[in-house]
């Protein structure tokens, strides 16, 4: 049980931080104008998903065997790391649309908003955050024998990633200036694509 209670504190830190980083992409992103960082915060939102995955099958998969399950739930944490790969695959797939969709309007002639400055701090805000919370549950997954936590922790390296992304589309795009603009769009479908890679 002591285990259980291990991964379930790793796991309620990462929550914690993931829905605060999702309030703070989705006013970023509106605010700042930025599709790459609502994306982000979808991302986001998925991570804080998958960690309420964790902490319940974590929970059931501690359970002792009975007459239904001769060996244990143990292959409930299992499950646990199947349904955290299907979230990343459905996250990814909903950035990828989004951003195509701007794209589209873009190529048909549409001015696309500038981002702003505040969407750049938030991803770069959010870079520091995913990348701390990977390696620490990283490090706890392999210490834990947690195969649920060390997909997490992939899940929050993907989250990472995907702010970088967003970071050098948003970069770009206020930058460069009005012009490239496309490149915010462009960044959430690179980051949808590396999801996918992930998932």
């Amino acid at each position: 049980m002591e285990r259980e209670n291990e991964i379930a504190k790793v796991t309620l830190a990462g929550s914690i931080v993931n829905l605060m980083l999702v309030g703070l992409k989705v006013v970023a992103g509106i605010a700042g104008h930025s599709a790459a960082m609502v994306s982000d915060a979808v991302h986001s939102l998925s991570d804080f998903v998958t960690d309420i995955v964790v902490l319940v099958f974590v929970r059931i998969s501690a359970r002792p065997q009975d007459e239904d399950h001769d060996y244990g739930h143990g292959k409930f944490e299992t499950l646990a790391t199947l349904l955290i790969g299907l979230a990343l695959v459905a996250a990814a797939l909903g950035i990828v649309v989004g951003g195509a969709v701007k794209l589209v309007h873009w190529l048909q002639g549409e001015t696309l908003p500038a981002p702003r400055l505040l969407a750049l701090w938030a991803a770069l805000v959010s870079i520091v955050a995913k990348e701390l919370l990977y390696h620490y549950t990283r490090f706890k997954g392999r210490k834990l024998e947690s195969k649920a936590l060390e997909a997490n922790a992939w899940h929050h390296r993907s989250d990472a990633l995907s702010s970088v992304g967003a970071a050098i589309g948003i970069g770009g795009a206020i930058g460069l200036g009005q012009r490239w603009t496309v490149l915010d769009p462009l960044a959430s479908i690179i980051v949808g694509a590396m999801l996918l890679k992930v998932a």
